[in-house]
């Protein structure tokens, strides 16, 4: 069974199919409005529907996939993917049954089911992209919370008054360290910046790794997982760890008695956990 599985995240689109394993990737970066969204994922899945026997479409999805209406409620960093009929558009289109799945649930699913997470019945996933998204699992089940809510950790005003989906983002540090420079910078090169000691990049950095630790902090204890585990871009960076273990034990010596380091996982599939885990969710999962 050949499933096109699609990831909509705020700085780009990936896709591949999925057979029990991925194949044949593609990618576009994320467009401004809808209506060029629309257009470039119908090349996108045309491109697929003619080399491949398509069962199903599968979508990993910002915001809460309303599995009773078909829309995408919530928030997102793309306001526009709130705006149509998100399952009958695609459902019309193509005469093939159609799935959605929160981004940091598909995340969730793709550990959970594969990855290194089977064995955990109490954690939390965090999944930082353009934003922070997340989930959280308890005795084995993901709780979405009263409102469909519960793991939307990028809400939280870590400063008081800006949200850890502003200040624990990559995508978002470029963007204020590009501002700062007058020149276009991506996270990559912010980072490789301040390892080479630049000033400012390596300001940026420091507060990113901060405010991400900070995060971690506070929802180790307000949940009280077993593990962490981290997914999304950022997790390519090889001392990622590292980084954030220091911020943290400087944390923990504010003054309060913390008892709990966090155990901080990265997630196995990385950047390809969503593209799974929509799969899994068509394969009823």
């Amino acid at each position: 069974m050949a499933i096109l599985t699609i990831d909509i995240g705020g700085s780009s689109v990936k896709s591949a199919i999925y057979t029990g394993e991925l194949a044949d990737r593609k990618q576009f970066y994320s467009p401004e409005n809808l209506v060029k969204m629309q257009e470039n994922l119908d090349e996108m899945i045309m491109y697929y529907l003619k080399k491949y026997d398509i069962t199903a479409i599968a979508f990993s999805v910002p915001g809460i996939a309303n599995q009773e209406t078909g829309r995408v409620d919530g928030v997102s960093s793309l306001r526009y993917i709130h705006d149509f009929d998100f399952i009958a558009y695609f459902k019309e289109t193509y005469q093939r049954p159609i799935y959605f799945e929160n981004d940091a649930n598909s995340a969730c699913k793709a550990e959970v089911h594969l990855g290194i997470a089977g064995d955990v019945k109490n954690a939390l996933f965090m999944v930082i992209g353009t934003g922070v998204g997340g989930t959280i699992i308890s005795n084995g089940q993901i709780q979405p919370g009263e409102h469909a809510y519960g793991g939307e950790f990028g809400m939280m005003l870590v400063d008081g008054r800006r949200e850890l989906s502003e200040l624990g983002s990559a995508v978002h540090m470029a963007r204020k360290y590009s501002k700062l420079k007058g020149k276009e910078y991506t996270g990559e090169e912010v980072f490789a910046l301040a390892e080479a000691g630049e000033v400012d990049a390596v300001t940026a950095t420091e507060e990113l790794y901060h405010y991400l630790a900070l995060g971690i902090y506070n929802m180790q204890y307000t949940i009280d997982p077993e593990y962490i585990v981290l997914g999304g871009g950022i997790t390519k960076k090889a001392d990622l760890l590292d980084h954030l273990y220091r911020k943290l034990a400087e944390i923990m010596d504010y003054g309060q008695r913390c008892p709990i380091m966090p155990k901080i996982r990265i997630a196995k599939f990385g950047n390809d956990a969503n593209l799974i885990g929509a799969a899994l969710t068509a394969e009823g999962k």
